[in-house]
């Protein structure tokens, strides 16, 4: 290995050695001739020895490159760290546990939307494939409603608010992984793609999961347009990819301090989101819900980054935005489907059993997907 290494450094124009060193007889390159002579009075042994090491490289090689899977782990790591922080935090109580949840409204209301704004203020988004990115990822979350209503039919057994939580947790996604996994994957462009398709799942995932609430509980609030409709228009989430995209449409250039403070401010969005999403681990009673665990993982990590990348490579795209698309619908459920669960009436420990389940099934389940989309 010292050999080989030595070799690398002083960039000599190796030939495959025979028994002799061939390239220090012709004089190609005096450097390498000095090299070798400094080995000439080597025993037979290291000589045999550098001989092999130097038919390691081919003439004139670079070090490999680092490998598709060193590439994948580089991105994975650093997102799957910070969760496993937030869930040590909160299991070791390092920090009080009324701070997880100022921490998430922190994230959702401002930190996330600085960091939407600050992506699609400033892209060019002319010459991106947008109507088959919309076609993709609304395509893509309507036939997976569609699969579970139809699961939920054929199996009348399981009481609403069950079907509740199965619904959420094979429809909705959670933000902060696929933005963050998008960055560090595809950088910027990556980014910005997941943000606009992102934004246009947004829309349509809560108004099926409030309809879906609506329906199968009958003791829930019931489905009031208004109602729907202020939650849409009050999303932050939303209201950031408006901002971003009109920004960007209109041609207007932020100002370099306002987008300074976009950028460090959306900077602390990913690692408090992360955390926080680690933080709402809960492992308690996870084998009493083992049905909807068993189908929601089927649906969320089998069957819809199946149908995004079948509507993807249909509609004709390709690259990081094929990547990015069959990205959006490879993650786990979102956290937020707890507190919606509370709230609507539906079956909140069910939800937290789903949410911690898909979450660590993912370790598992996003690097072999990001492998097979490279």
């Amino acid at each position: 290995m010292r050999g080989k290494r030595l070799i690398t450094l002083h960039r000599c124009p190796l030939k495959r050695p025979s028994a002799t060193f061939s390239l220090m007889e012709k004089g190609e390159d005096q450097r390498c001739g000095n090299f070798f002579k400094s080995f000439a009075t080597l025993s037979s042994f290291k000589v045999y020895y550098l001989e092999k090491v130097c038919a390691i490289l081919p003439p004139d090689s670079e070090p490999e490159e680092e490998s598709g899977m060193s590439t994948i782990a580089d991105a994975l790591i650093p997102v799957l760290a910070l969760i496993m922080a937030g869930f040590l935090i909160q299991r070791t109580n390092f920090l009080p546990p009324t701070f997880w949840p100022s921490a998430e409204k922190l994230t959702y209301f401002l930190l996330m939307p600085a960091t939407l704004i600050h992506s699609m203020a400033g892209k060019q988004i002319g010459s991106l494939p947008w109507v088959r990115i919309l076609l993709t990822v609304e395509g893509a979350v309507l036939a997976s409603a569609a699969l579970l209503m139809l699961w939920w039919l054929t199996h009348r057994h399981m009481g609403g608010p069950a079907f509740t939580s199965l619904f959420q947790g094979g429809v909705r996604f959670n933000t902060f992984v696929v933005l963050a996994l998008a960055e560090n994957l595809f950088g910027k462009d990556g980014l910005f793609l997941a943000a606009m398709g992102a934004g246009f799942m947004i829309i349509l995932i809560n108004v099926l999961c409030v309809s879906a609430f609506s329906i199968a509980v009958s003791n829930g609030t019931k489905l009031s347009v208004k109602r729907l409709l202020i939650d849409l228009l009050r999303n932050p989430l939303i209201i950031g990819c408006v901002i971003g995209v009109g920004v960007n449409i209109s041609g207007f250039k932020l100002p370099l301090a306002i987008d300074g403070i976009l950028a460090l401010g959306g900077k602390a969005a990913f690692p408090v989101g992360l955390m926080a999403v680690g933080a709402a681990y809960r492992a308690e009673n996870l084998m009493l819900h083992w049905h909807p665990l068993l189908v929601t993982s089927s649906v969320q990590f089998i069957c819809k980054p199946l149908i995004a990348w079948s509507l993807a490579t249909y509609l004709g795209l390709t690259g990081t935005a094929l990547s990015v698309a069959v990205l959006l619908f490879s993650v786990p459920t979102a956290p937020s489907a707890y507190i919606l669960s509370r709230q609507m009436g539906g079956d909140h420990d069910s939800m937290a059993a789903i949410i911690t389940v898909q979450t660590c099934v993912s370790f598992i389940t996003l690097p072999l997907t990001v492998w097979l989309l490279r």
